[in-house]
C-alpha cells in the first residue's frame, strides 16, 4: 500500500539528518595560480599543453528522454493545464525528462505539488518522546533492521518513529537521485512562478504515519527481497511509462498485504487515505488554478493512474483529458 505512492516522506529524512552521509558544504573552489615560467634562450619553446578539466566545473547532463512520460493535458474553457506523474527519488529528472515537459512547465502561469516540503510542521511530527523502535520491533525484527541499514543507521533512528524506518526501505532498490519534485519546484521558483501546494504537510505526514508503523515495517523486514523487488519493477513500469503495470503492480500490494495480517478492510481504508480521499481533496484548488490561466501539476504517478485519480476526477467535472507524447 505504501510502496506503490514512492512517497515524499524523504523530504522529512532530510529535514531530521537520517541520510547515512551528505556533505555540509561544497568544497571551495581554490583560487589559481600562475607560475611564470622563464624565458627560454636559443630554442623553440615546446608547444603549450592543452589544459587540464576543471574539476569543480558540472560535466553537461547526458539526455536520454523517456519515451513515454507519464505526461497529460487538461484542457476547459479554452485554458490548458498539464499534469506530470513523479516519481519522488529514483530517476535523473534532468536526464530522463523529455524537453515537452520542460517547455510546458516553462511556460505555465503556476505550478503545483503535493506538499510543501519546507514546511517546518514536517520536523515536529517525527519528534517521539521516550519513543524506542527497538523495543516496539522487538529483538528479532531489530536484528533484521540494523542488517538492512547498517547499526550506526539503525542507531540514529532508535529514538523517531516506524515511519522513518518504513520510509527507508521502502527506497531501497531505488537509485539515490535528486528528488523529482524538488527540481521542479526550484525551476519553477527560479522564473518566479506561482506556487500551490495541494495539501497541508502536517496532514500528508499524520497519513503517512498512520499506516507506515511498526507493523507494515515488520512486513517490509519479513520479505526484504519481495519489497526491493517489487520497488524495482514499479521503477521499471514508471521508465516504460505504462501505466498497466503500474496499476498492477499496485493491485498486487492487497494480496501481500493479506498475506502479512491486514485485513481486506484495512486494506482499502489505507487506500482511501493514502491515495483516494488525497485526490479529491486536490480537485478544488486545481480547478482554481486553472481558471486562473493553468498551470503545471506535479504530483506522484500513483495519484493519476488507478481507480478514483486526480485525472479521472477532473474528466468527470468536465476536463478534456489526453496522454502527452514526445
Amino acid at each position: 500500500m505504501k510502496r506503490a505512492l514512492f512517497v515524499t516522506v524523504i523530504g522529512l529524512l532530510a529535514v531530521v539528518g537520517c541520510r547515512d552521509s551528505a556533505p555540509t558544504s561544497e568544497p571551495s573552489k581554490p583560487t589559481p595560480v600562475t607560475v611564470e615560467k622563464p624565458a627560454t634562450v636559443g630554442k623553440t619553446a615546446p608547444p603549450a599543453k592543452a589544459p587540464e578539466a576543471d574539476p569543480w566545473t558540472k560535466a553537461p547532463t547526458a539526455k536520454d528522454p523517456l519515451p513515454h512520460p507519464l505526461f497529460w493535458s487538461i484542457e476547459k474553457d479554452g485554458i490548458t493545464s498539464y499534469a506530470l506523474g513523479t516519481i519522488h527519488v529514483g530517476v535523473d529528472a534532468e536526464a530522463r525528462l523529455p524537453q515537452v515537459v520542460w517547455d510546458k512547465l516553462d511556460a505555465a502561469k503556476a505550478f503545483a505539488m503535493e506538499t510543501d516540503l519546507a514546511d517546518p510542521s514536517l520536523a515536529k511530527i517525527l519528534e517521539c518522546t521516550n519513543c524506542s523502535l527497538k523495543k516496539e520491533l522487538g529483538d528479532a525484527y531489530w536484528k533484521k533492521l540494523e542488517d538492512e541499514l547498517t547499526p550506526p543507521v539503525a542507531s540514529r533512528i532508535e529514538a523517531m518513529k516506524p515511519m522513518v524506518a518504513a520510509t527507508m526501505m521502502s527506497m531501497r532498490g531505488l537509485p539515490q537521485t535528486t528528488q523529482m519534485d524538488t527540481l521542479l519546484l526550484a525551476r519553477a521558483q527560479r522564473a518566479h512562478k506561482q506556487i500551490v501546494f495541494l495539501e497541508e504537510a502536517a496532514a500528508e505526514a499524520a497519513i503517512l504515519e498512520k499506516w507506515m508503523d511498526a507493523k507494515a515495517l515488520k512486513a517490509m523486514l519479513d520479505d526484504i527481497a519481495g519489497s526491493e523487488q517489487h520497488t524495482k519493477d514499479m521503477l521499471a513500469a514508471y521508465l516504460a511509462g505504462d501505466e498497466k503495470v503500474m496499476i498492477k503492480l499496485s493491485e498486487d500490494e492487497k494480496t501481500d498485504a493479506l498475506k502479512h495480517g491486514y485485513s481486506a478492510k484495512e486494506f482499502e481504508e489505507s487506500m482511501q487515505d493514502m491515495l483516494y480521499g488525497r485526490n479529491a481533496a486536490w480537485i478544488a484548488g486545481i480547478q482554481k488554478m486553472h481558471a486562473a490561466g493553468g498551470g503545471f501539476i506535479a504530483v506522484g504517478a500513483m495519484h493519476l493512474v488507478g481507480p478514483k485519480n486526480v485525472l479521472e476526477l477532473l474528466a468527470t467535472a468536465g476536463y478534456t483529458i489526453k496522454r502527452v507524447t514526445p
